[in-house]
This record gives structure tokens, C-alpha cells and sequence, in this order.
């Protein structure tokens, strides 16, 4: 009795084994709601104004463009995710569709926003939903004022304060009309520090311009000069005053006080 008692026992244990191995140990499948590591979205971003250079902003006045900037990766993978589909939605109602295109060496999402007379004055209140192979993700700005957008009157814009030269005689001043500018995080600089250069109206400027460190590039606004690789550029100012050097790619926190200056003397 004992000997068959064993017997059946066995049996009883192969029979088990043999069934779970004719599952070929499958795992359990999840849930269809729960993303898989090839559809996560990270989602980051800001808001730049169009008037002022693409530098980040986030009040806006009639005539000025909000430009939205986002990115969408994959956190896992940290691959840009190409395909995916961004709307930016305002509390006016209002569903912008964002587009996916080349910036001057960066690709991201992009969608600008006029402001006219019309706008309401005030808080502008948005968020952006992006949605990729059936996940979706949201990303809403920080609480704070630097991080909301304010729509305000013309008159009530803020005016972007240069950095004045005090005590500074410009007839000893000696122009130099060819300088090395080196871009680093975040400052424009010659080999000497220097972050304010003197030329002479009329006469043609060589700047040796040469990326450091980050990704960068400038533009020196009110002259029509517009830098995004390292190298030589050479333009003639025909006017004298002062002309703001600032950084074209968005390159971080700090992006919008990467700046320095030009100033044309007669």
C-alpha cells in the first residue's frame, strides 16, 4: 500500500512539472494601461519672446509672439521622441498644435502665439498634453510669476536695462576692429575677459568666434549679423552706438543673460 501510496505521489509531482513547463514559463501580462519602457514621455520646456531675440520671457505685450518650446524624450532611452504629438491648450480655449522642426542644430516642438490688442490683459494660464503610441503626458509650467505668462499693455512691457559704461571716455578709447569672442557657459568674452568691445563705424569688424563650452551661437541685434558655427564673420557697422551681443540657442537656465557688448564709435 505504502509502495503505491509513493507511486501516485510521484506521478502527481511530474504531472505538475510537465504542466508548468508546457507553459513555457510565461510571465504574466500587464495591465493594458501600464506603459512600457519604449513609451515613456518626459516632457520639459519654456516660453521665449519673439521681439526680444528668442530670449525666455514670460511677459508679453501686443505685437510680440510667445513662442512655446517643448521637448519630449523618452526618461529611459533619452532618445527624442520624433513621432509623438504636442498641443499647447490656453485658458482661452484655445488648442495650438505644436510642430516638430530644426532650430539651428536642435530639433524640438515649437508653435508661436500673437499677441494683439485684443488679448486679454493678464494671467495667460496653458498647459501641454503630448501623446505617443497610445500613452499620454502632461506638462504644466511652475506656480511662480517667472514661470507664468502675464499678457501686459504696451506701455506696461518690461524694458530690458543694458549695462551702461560709466565714466567711460570714448575719444581715449582705441577701436579694435578685430577681436577673438570665446562662448562659454554663459558668458561672451575675449581672450582677455573682456565682455565690451569698441570698433569704429565704417570700417569692416573681424570676429574670430570661437564655441568653448555648450552650445551656442549669437546674433548681434540691430546689425544683421547672425553667428551659429564657430569661425570667422565679418561685417562693416555704418552707424555709431551701442548693439547688444546675445547667445541665439537656447543653451540653458542662464540663456538669457548670456549677453555682451558692441559698442560703434565714430
Amino acid at each position: 500500500m505504502k509502495k503505491k501510496l509513493f507511486l501516485l505521489t510521484a506521478s502527481s509531482i511530474l504531472a505538475l512539472s510537465l504542466a508548468a513547463c508546457s507553459e513555457d514559463a510565461k510571465e504574466p501580462e500587464q495591465p493594458s494601461n501600464v506603459a512600457s519602457a519604449e513609451t515613456l514621455i518626459a516632457l520639459s520646456g519654456d516660453t521665449v519672446s519673439k521681439n526680444s531675440g528668442c530670449v525666455l520671457a514670460s511677459q508679453f505685450a501686443p505685437g510680440d509672439d510667445i513662442i512655446f518650446r517643448m521637448n519630449a524624450i523618452n526618461p529611459a532611452t533619452k532618445e527624442q521622441l520624433k513621432d509623438a504629438v504636442l498641443k499647447v491648450h490656453l485658458s482661452t480655449g484655445e488648442v495650438l498644435d505644436m510642430k516638430y522642426a530644426q532650430h539651428i542644430e536642435d530639433f524640438f516642438w515649437t508653435i508661436k502665439y500673437t499677441i494683439t490688442d485684443e488679448t486679454p490683459k493678464g494671467q495667460l494660464d496653458y498647459y501641454v498634453t503630448a501623446e505617443y503610441k497610445g500613452q499620454h503626458a502632461e506638462y504644466r509650467p511652475f506656480n511662480v510669476a517667472p514661470s507664468l505668462i502675464t499678457i501686459v499693455d504696451g506701455n506696461d512691457a518690461p524694458v530690458e536695462k543694458e549695462t551702461v559704461e560709466e565714466d567711460v571716455d570714448l575719444s581715449k578709447i582705441t577701436p579694435t576692429q578685430k577681436f577673438e569672442l570665446f562662448a562659454r557657459n554663459f558668458t561672451f568674452t575675449n581672450s582677455k575677459g573682456e565682455d565690451v568691445f569698441y570698433v569704429k563705424a565704417g570700417e569692416e569688424v573681424t570676429i574670430d568666434y570661437k564655441n568653448e563650452e555648450g552650445m551656442h551661437g549669437f546674433d548681434i541685434q540691430g546689425l544683421d549679423v547672425s553667428v551659429t558655427e564657430p569661425g570667422i564673420v565679418k561685417f562693416t557697422p555704418k552707424e555709431a552706438g551701442e548693439y547688444p551681443i546675445v547667445c541665439n540657442v537656447f543653451c540653458g537656465a542662464d540663456h538669457e543673460i548670456m549677453k555682451s557688448k558692441l559698442i560703434v564709435i565714430q
